[in-house]
């Protein structure tokens, strides 16, 4: 079995290097390129499973890699809640 995991790409607070956690932040222009590059990473595989945060940004990231119709949404993969540290 192999497992391949992928963080979604650039958010402005990502890139920022601020704690984004539940915010819903949507990708950059940046962020955008990235996750259609991992398209061509992930070109020839074939997934048992695909799961997704429910957040857009990792959603965009899932579709523009190819694999969104197939995303399961877990609320498991939602990122750390940094209550007053959001964004900072």
């Amino acid at each position: 079995m192999e497992i391949v995991l992928a963080r979604h790409g650039e958010t402005e607070w990502s890139r920022d290097r601020r704690h984004t956690g539940r915010t819903d932040i949507p990708l950059t222009e940046a962020g955008r390129r990235q996750a259609a590059l991992l398209r061509g990473a992930l070109a020839g595989r074939d997934f048992a499973r695909v799961l997704s945060s429910p957040l857009s940004r990792a959603l965009e990231t899932c579709r523009l890699a190819g694999l969104g119709e197939r995303a399961e949404l877990s609320d498991d993969l939602l990122e750390w809640d940094y209550g007053e540290y959001e964004g900072i």
